[in-house]
């Protein structure tokens, strides 16, 4: 069961709580949004009542989140000229 729905918080709920709009919460959900800005993520933390690192932590998160980005992340930093 997912975070929000073991707090029993409807998608509107969650919106309203965060100041997030509903279709950003629902999209992010639904895993429409692959990349949600990091302010986003605070301020849906902060209505579960969650630490960002808090709230990152949550295995269904992690699951849907990192796993698709890691390779790029990777390739990403191989372009980076790097010096100290």
């Amino acid at each position: 069961m997912g975070l929000r729905k073991s707090r029993g918080l409807s998608v509107n709920k969650l919106a309203t709580m965060s100041g997030v709009s509903y279709s950003t919460v629902n999209s992010i959900l639904r895993e429409k949004s692959k990349s949600p800005t990091l302010a986003t993520l605070i301020r849906i933390a902060t209505a579960f009542n969650m630490t960002i690192i808090e709230f990152l932590d949550v295995p269904e998160i992690v699951a849907s989140s990192f796993d698709d980005n890691e390779d790029s992340f990777e390739e990403d930093l191989e372009d980076e000229n790097f010096s100290p």
